[in-house]
């Protein structure tokens, strides 16, 4: 395993945790407290009389329950871990390619001009390429204006195979094709950008830096959109971003393998030819990270903003991205990865872990709940569950999980702007449920798609009633309500406070779609 490029490299990346003294103090009184709450709450729980009488639903409740608990504790025991790295400022006499990719008609040429703009007046002395999928005209004009290079594996057959790494009409074929056919050969390092991802000029000189030492295979700074206030949607799915790009992404650094993002990335070359250039797969990111990892490269997360990238804006963009993540994550978690690597240490393995869970969750919780409260229309009764002691445990629970939420977001990135109580992101969460739930029997039933590149557009398009889904809750609280009522005459109140609840979320978010538009500056 190669570990030098001919030079004397000497500098090795040293790091500082994120949690300072007067932090850990605060931390651990707080973990004390929540774990505390958590244990008082579930003996409570569990000496209610309603597991006498009703067994089955107190345990699926206490299954939901037990998933998010367990969900909020695993978030809040990785923040030990967080580390930043000290910067390195980068030598000079580096090889680099700025490399970007284009597809015509699924990506706006102008995205794609001011992008290049962007990646020609980086401060590091470079070359730059587009990845040109078409050979398009404009392209290579533009390309010619700017000094940028053009590549295009349209006319190399050898480059368009059905499947493998130089798949066509995937992003990591294009690259693969680059690679063999020009990158290895005269580059040291490479830094891959989306096309609608447009860097700081600093972007070079704050990351080459760390690979002076030989151990380091890979950079990789967050995943930040420009876009944000474009739309509920919009803003929403960047809500749903923030912990992770800060929190989970230092505490994967801490742990030594902070994970890939194909918005924007650098990598040395020997590394990368060495785990077989860009992943075949539709998570090339993630499963290139479990690849550096077996083969003993480290990975370096640089936790400041770097450049910013465009965020889906509208229903149809969003959802079909979700379940297609969703999807490539949990094959790679459940089909590629315990094959790939072996050496986790437990924390690591309960980072990957949690990533993986944050995916399905609430897919399953939501559509379990869901059809909880239906069986109780048609039953006709409930547990009983709301007692005194229940109702104090719970809203202490609730409490410490609140605190616990506000003390994470001190270590957001930009916490002025990003701190808060996320509710587009809770609501988003629920709108995708039914996607992610079809992701996961995707991903069960070993179904094959092609891949597909997210829409880049900077306003919500015409509606087409993509949460149509949604329709089988409204049928199935309906139906049970109804139901409920022939066989009952009365229904018990929690159940119809539940069932209504549901009912008019649901019907809330349809109409956002069915209405065509989006009420833009939501947030304001």
């Amino acid at each position: 395993m190669e570990r030098s490029n001919g030079s004397n490299l000497s500098k090795r990346v040293e790091s500082d945790h994120v949690l300072q003294p007067k932090d850990r103090f605060i931390y651990w009184l707080l973990t004390v407290s929540g774990v505390a709450a958590i244990a008082v709450f579930l003996f409570t729980w569990f000496q209610l009389t309603a597991w006498g009488e009703h067994p089955f639903v107190m345990t699926v409740c206490s299954g939901l329950l037990a998933v998010l608990l367990l969900n909020n504790l695993g978030r809040w025991l990785i923040l030990p871990s967080m580390k930043k790295p000290r910067a390195l400022s980068p030598r000079p006499g580096w090889k680099v390619a700025v490399v970007t990719t284009y597809v015509p008609g699924i990506e706006p040429f102008d995205v794609l001009e001011q992008t290049l703009k962007a990646l020609v007046g980086l401060d590091y002395p470079h070359d730059t390429w587009v990845l040109d999928e078409g050979d398009d005209e404009r392209v290579k004009e533009v390309c010619a204006t700017l000094g940028v290079h053009h590549f295009s594996r349209k006319s190399f057959p050898c480059y368009q195979t059905e499947v493998g790494m130089f798949r066509k009409a995937t992003k990591h074929g294009n690259y693969n094709a680059w690679l063999h056919e020009i990158g290895f050969d005269r580059y040291e390092i490479l830094t891959a950008f989306d096309p609608d991802h447009v860097p700081n000029r600093v972007y070079l000189a704050k990351v080459l830096g760390y690979f002076d030492d030989a151990r380091v295979g890979y950079v990789q700074a967050p995943q930040v959109y420009v876009n944000q206030r474009a739309s509920f949607i919009a803003r929403g799915a960047a809500e749903e971003t923030y912990e992770f790009y800060s929190l989970v992404q230092m505490a994967c650094y801490g742990k030594g393998f902070p994970l890939l993002i194909g918005c924007h990335n650098t990598h040395r070359l020997s590394a990368l030819r060495e785990c077989g250039g860009f992943a075949a797969h539709d998570a090339d990111d993630l499963l290139l990270t479990l690849l550096y990892h077996n083969r003993g490269w480290e990975g370096v997360y640089v936790p400041e903003v770097l450049a910013r990238g465009l965020t889906p804006v509208d229903w149809p963009a969003y959802l079909n991205q979700q379940r297609r993540w969703t999807r490539s994550v949990l094959d790679v978690k459940l089909r590629i990865g315990p094959a790939v690597v072996r050496n986790l240490s437990p924390t690591s393995a309960l980072l990957s872990t949690l990533h993986g869970i944050n995916y399905v969750y609430r897919s399953i919780e939501l559509p379990i709940a869901i059809i909880l409260v239906a069986c109780m229309l048609v039953w006709g009764t409930t547990p009983t569950v709301m007692t005194v002691d229940t109702i104090v445990s719970g809203a202490c629970i609730v409490i410490m999980l609140w605190i616990w939420e506000r003390y994470r977001q001190r270590f957001y990135l930009d916490r002025k702007s990003e701190q808060g109580t996320h509710w587009r992101a809770r609501l988003l969460q629920f709108a995708k449920w039914p996607y992610q739930l079809a992701a996961v029997a995707d991903v069960l039933a070993n179904r094959q798609f092609p891949y597909i590149t997210t829409p880049k557009t900077t306003s919500p398009r015409r509606a087409s009633f993509v949460l149509w889904p949604h329709l089988i809750t409204l049928g199935v609280l309906g139906a049970a309500w109804g139901l409920g009522l022939v066989l009952h005459g009365t229904l018990p109140l929690a159940a119809k406070v539940c069932a209504t609840g549901f009912a008019a979320l649901t019907v809330a978010l349809m109409l956002t779609e069915w209405n065509g538009s989006l009420r833009r500056h939501v947030d304001r």
